[in-house]
């Protein structure tokens, strides 16, 4: 069937379930044996035709009548595909006389509703001596929200009985026996098939089919739109893509499944995976059941309660969600309705590393080949005889040792299997005036160090309710809690256990004989170091960064249909959120340096809320003139927020060692608040006009007032522009294109200020002399009034095109982003009191992008299928026009020059490209900065696969970067500490062990003359000349230089096998035996396997550019899924 003759699932079944209650309250009446008639608004039989085809198919007839009527047609392919072709040559004969004449020659029959034609094969009468068949009758019902569905096509296959539900979605059906298959088919919704057996009474949940042409999809404030119509772009996954493999975070699931989305994961533990969109600054707004919350992130929404995500990429796709959509918008549609309960069970083990770091085991710690027990790795050889006073674990004190390499394994020794559970519980229930599901999940964490766990507890409860035909409730009531009684161990600092254990504390010592951390139970820990580091064990215990978060969100939305193709929609949605936090230091440690020496405990408590109101009023119609539709939507908003922060801590230490309590504190406990707000009013329009199906624009106003901003600058105004053709609907293309359409938007977004950034406020400040407190400005000048919204102006073009049945679908978008009005901060000279002010520069940026999506079904069987879905994104970008004044002034910052600038202090060459060394043969680095290349990838892509083989299926995912360079922190840092694997060579072991200093830089030296450089590092005058560096030098000297300069920039190219999912589901018969009407089983695996081109140590999926990073986890286990109730409604 032709796009053109779809409409959206949801759509067609609102209006038509009106209708049909209609009818069954009016009744109905019949035009003939083969016509069944609502009259609504219009008579078929005073609508007339001129014809004269001759073997025409039924759906170009049908078409025909659509492009020359109101009327549309609603029907299953097959049946038309498989009538003759008529032939029709009539003048001036009306439609009903028509369709009479198509029934008794096609064997089919017709029901209109209203303007909606519905077509089926006819009954077939039962001849006196034919064999009595079986009554079956049921109900059909949506999986998405519950309801019945009226005007489903229930006929026998293969044969010619059928018939249609009414409008409680109920059927009744004579069916010839027990083989017989029933097939159920509604437009946008995937098709049914059920073999009657023993049953006389068979129900059925349909679920939404969103392969077929008119794709619907959730765009900005909750609006449901027809895909093809958007002048921007949006990709829809499916709850199912994020269901299958369940982390701990959401996000990790979405890695490489919509272009142009970069989420760079984290291997820490109880931090949330980074999220960007098209190259954005900051996370793209999350809107939840059209609402878009203020505090809440992907974390707090379970997986099994999504029902779909749709991604709009742009700022006009979001622009009526004003500068908080700039960076584009995530909407989530949860889960509501069905009936039934639903188990959803996830656990996931510890299954290797894909990255661990690793270092040398052949040398002690100290420093300049002799060992100590202080600092640094760069002490005495191993493993040979060599004797030294050391802390014996066992005995708690200290005694002369060997040196050797008992811990050479102490990293590995101190990690623990991690594991991950994520189990969920849904209980459903919909009737004729409503649907309510309550979802409770949680989530368990394990952590790959001591004392990490994490559990969190996620309950949602989400409701509709139909008050008569004009009026619809729906409401969501969700919470999360999170506690965790460590949170840290990770990064470069004094609590990061590869910082203690890796980077500074070589393997002379046995970690594993440390787990009694107390010599004296809160005064002196049982530890082999004697200043700076601290036992990882007692850091994992009781050197304590605890938290508990509590979210509450609360959503209400009501829509009223005023008046005929108007409704007015109210909607408001509350977050509000509460996070406890305590830290305790316990006394006599190192690594807090002198602070605390006497202990320390703190607490604090975050809290605030988001409150953000809609009102909206929609006017649509359709051939409003001629075959143009419109369609209207006004309203107003208000978003407002407000976060409040209070921390308590002791001050000078603990009373009594080991009571972490506030009032144990030797003097008055310092305590910290502060308080933000902000408030922002709008008012917004959207029309959208359509002319014959083919042609669409969108055009779009907002006008925000912000009371961050000036108020002479608080009120500003940003519109946008959209429009899509589809090309298969004015011109004559081949058969196997079903849609292809163009598309281009233009828009303009503004973003306001953050708090109080024009306002002057107090810093206060406690006991700063003795015992007083003060009270003093911040350095920088905030009250300038002239201070304007930044400003983006966005154009993005592209195309789409579905072909072959909808087996292959592309999708590319350019876009350009202009932004100009920037905000910065800028330096101004100490004499005037501050030290910088804020300003809006006139430097201007542009970035450019591309997007691409592939899907495509490879095979298509009745018993298998294979389908594919490839995402490929690029973005960079570039300067624009410079600020004379505040824009940098060096080589690379210019006129189309790149913006994501690496740069560094590089080591001097000769031309030929060797190392310059000095007379003491060590390298020469650069007085001047230069650019090494660039941080942002050249491209990032993402390859999904999924097959499915009669009761099995197999899903795996890749995805990845290429190009791009990022500091490989761990590696560079070891060459500093001693602890690199690669300094275990010859030249060390000559140094340490005999004495030799032998090792000779590879590079030159300068021989004779010198060299003249400019302001930015380029050579006015060279008359150097060169000679072969043959200076022995120190190796550890060498190598602590070298390894501190340009080592650790690596290219951050990388593969990764990210999801893997090997699934089964029972046939009916055995899972019906158990009492249930479906059950799933399933093999999972997570962050697979990993390939990267330089990268050593770390996964540059995960790596942060400037700290270290734990290890990347492998992750294996099984996925249980069971479902009792309605079939097909197990993904409730």
């Amino acid at each position: 069937m032709k796009n053109r003759t779809k409409r959206s699932a949801s759509f067609h079944r609102g209006w038509m379930y009106v209708f049909l209650l209609l009818l069954r309250f009016f009744g109905a009446y019949a035009v003939n044996d083969n016509i069944d008639k609502v009259q609504v608004s219009l008579d078929p039989g005073k609508v007339y035709l001129n014809l004269d085809e001759r073997n025409m198919s039924l759906e170009k007839l049908f078409r025909f009548v659509e492009s020359h009527t109101e009327f549309r047609f609603f029907y299953d392919k097959k049946i038309v595909n498989d009538s003759k072709e008529v032939s029709v040559s009539r003048k001036r004969i009306s439609l009903e006389k028509l369709l009479e004449e198509i029934s008794v020659f096609a064997d089919l029959r017709f029901k209109l509703v209203d303007k909606v034609i519905s077509v089926n094969v006819k009954p077939e009468k039962s001849a006196g001596t034919a064999q009595a068949g079986i009554n079956v009758a049921g109900q059909v019902i949506s999986a998405g929200d519950g309801f019945p569905l009226p005007g489903v096509s229930v006929y026998v296959k293969g044969g010619t009985q059928g018939t249609m539900t009414d409008a409680d979605g109920n059927y009744e059906l004579e069916v010839p026996g027990t083989e017989s298959i029933l097939v159920y088919s509604y437009l946008g919704f995937g098709r049914v098939e059920e073999t009657v057996g023993s049953r006389t009474v068979i129900n059925v949940v349909m679920k939404e089919d969103i392969q077929q042409l008119d794709n619907v999809v959730v765009t900005a404030l909750g609006i449901k739109r027809e895909e093809k119509k958007l002048g921007y772009s949006v990709q829809r996954v499916s709850g199912d893509a994020v269901q299958e493999v369940k982390g701990v975070d959401v996000a990790t699931s979405l890695t490489g499944k919509v272009a142009g989305l970069w989420i760079q994961n984290s291997t820490e533990f109880d931090q949330a995976p980074d999220i960007r969109l098209r190259g954005g600054s900051s996370n793209p707004l999350l809107v939840v059941d059209g609402v878009p919350y203020g505090n809440m992130s992907l974390r707090e929404i379970a997986p099994d309660d999504i029902e779909s995500m749709d991604v709009l990429k742009g700022a006009t796709a979001s622009a009526l969600y004003g500068s908080r959509g700039s960076g584009g918008a995530i909407i989530i549609t949860t889960k509501s309705g069905g009936n039934g309960i639903t188990v959803n069970s996830n656990n996931m083990i510890f299954a290797g590393y894909l990255a661990l770091p690793r270092v040398q085991h052949s040398y002690s710690a100290g420093i300049g080949g002799a060992y100590n027990s202080i600092d640094y790795v760069w002490g005495n050889k191993l493993d040979m005889g060599i004797m030294e006073e050391q802390w014996n674990p066992e005995t708690k004190q200290m005694e002369v040792m060997e040196l050797t390499s008992r811990g050479k394994n102490n990293f590995k020794n101190f990690l623990e299997p991690g594991f991950i559970a994520n189990n969920n519980i849904s209980f459903a229930r919909s009737g004729e005036i409503g649907s309510v599901r309550t979802s409770l999940t949680h989530v368990y964490n394990k952590g790959q160090y001591p004392n990490l766990r994490l559990n969190r507890l996620n309950m949602n409860i989400v409701g509709k309710l139909k008050l008569g035909d004009d009026f619809e409730l729906q409401g969501n009531v969700g919470y999360n809690r999170s506690t965790a009684p460590q949170t840290t161990g990770a990064g470069y600092g004094d609590q990061g256990f590869i910082y203690q254990i890796l980077m500074w504390t070589g393997p002379e010592y046995d970690l594993k004989k440390y787990r009694d951390y107390w010599v004296v139970p809160n005064q002196q820990q049982n530890w082999h170091y004697k200043a700076w580091y601290d036992n990882p064990y007692l850091i994992a215990y009781e050197k304590l960064n605890g938290v508990e978060r509590n979210m509450t969100n609360i959503n209400l939305t009501s829509t009223y249909k005023a008046f005929t193709n108007a409704k007015i929609t109210a909607r408001v949605g509350y977050d509000f959120y509460s996070d406890e936090t305590t830290r305790r230091n316990p006394p006599g440690i190192f690594s807090t340096r002198g602070w605390h020496a006497n202990g320390m405990f703190s607490q604090g408590q975050n809290r605030g809320y988001s409150l953000n109101t809609d009102l909206l009023f929609n006017y649509s119609k359709k051939k409003i003139t001629g075959d143009f539709d419109i369609d209207l939507t006004a309203g107003a908003s208000m978003y407002k927020w407000e976060d409040q922060s209070l921390r308590s801590v002791t001050r000078n230490g603990l009373v009594v060692p080991g009571i972490y309590s506030l009032n144990n504190s030797v003097e008055r406990p310092d305590v910290y608040t502060s308080r933000t707000r902000k408030q922002v009013n709008s008012l917004f329009g959207l029309a959208s006009f359509a002319w014959n199906d083919a042609v669409f624009i969108d055009v779009t106003g907002r006008n925000d007032w912000s009371s961050s901003l000036p108020s002479s600058t608080r009120s500003f105004f940003y519109p946008s522009v959209a429009g899509s053709v589809l090309i298969n609907e004015l011109a004559e293309l081949p058969e196997w294109t079903d849609l292809w359409k163009v598309r281009g938007s233009w828009t303009v977004s503004k973003k306001d200020l953050g708090v109080y950034a024009t306002n002057v406020n107090y810093d206060l400040g406690i006991g700063a002399w003795d015992t007083y407190n003060t009270a003093s400005y911040t350095n920088t000048i905030r009250n300038d009034e002239d201070v304007l919204p930044e400003v983006s102006r966005t154009w993005e073009i592209g195309t789409a095109a579905y072909l072959f049945g909808n087996r292959l679908s592309l999708d590319v978008a350019y876009y350009n982003i202009y932004n100009y009005d920037r905000q910065i901060y800028a330096t101004i000279p100490a004499s005037s009191g501050f030290t910088s002010i804020l300003v809006n520069t006139d430097e201007t940026r542009v970035r450019r992008g591309v997007e691409v999506t592939l899907n495509a079904g490879i095979i298509k069987k009745e018993d298998f299928s294979w389908d594919v879905a490839v995402n490929w994104a690029k973005t960079h970008q570039y300067y624009k026009d410079l600020d004379p004044v505040y824009s940098p002034d060096n080589l690379w910052t210019r006129p189309g020059g790149r913006v994501d600038n690496y740069t560094g202090r590089e080591w001097l060459y000769d031309p030929q490209g060797n190392v310059i060394h000095n007379s003491g043969g060590l390298p020469v680095r650069s007085d001047y900065t230069s650019l090494f290349g660039h941080s942002d990838p050249d491209f990032i892509w993402g390859f999904t696969n999924s097959f499915t083989w009669k009761d099995f299926d197999f899903h795996l995912s890749f995805d990845g970067r290429v190009g791009g360079l990022l500091n490989n922190y761990s590696s560079y840092k070891m060459w500093d500490t001693g602890a690199h694997p690669d300094s275990d060579n010859k030249w060390r072991y000559d140094e340490v062990v005999n004495g030799n200093i032998s090792y000779v830089g590879n590079g030159v030296q300068v021989a004779s003359g010198s060299v003249t450089y400019d302001q930015y590092g380029r050579i006015i005058e060279d008359t150097r000349t060169y000679q072969p560096n043959e200076t022995k030098v120190s190796y550890e000297t060498y190598a602590r230089r070298y390894g501190d300069g340009t080592f650790g920039v690596t290219d951050a190219t990388f593969v990764k096998l990210r999801e893997i999912a090997i699934g089964y589901t029972l046939p009916k018969s055995v899972s019906e035996r158990w009492g249930l009407s479906r059950a799933r089983i399933s093999l999972t695996a997570q962050n697979v396997f990993l390939w990267a081109k330089d990268f050593r140590f770390a996964d540059p999926d995960f790596n942060s550019d400037s700290d270290l990073t734990s290890p990347s986890q492998r992750f294996v286990g099984i996925n249980i899924n069971l479902h009792i109730g309605h079939p097909d409604n197990s993904k409730q």
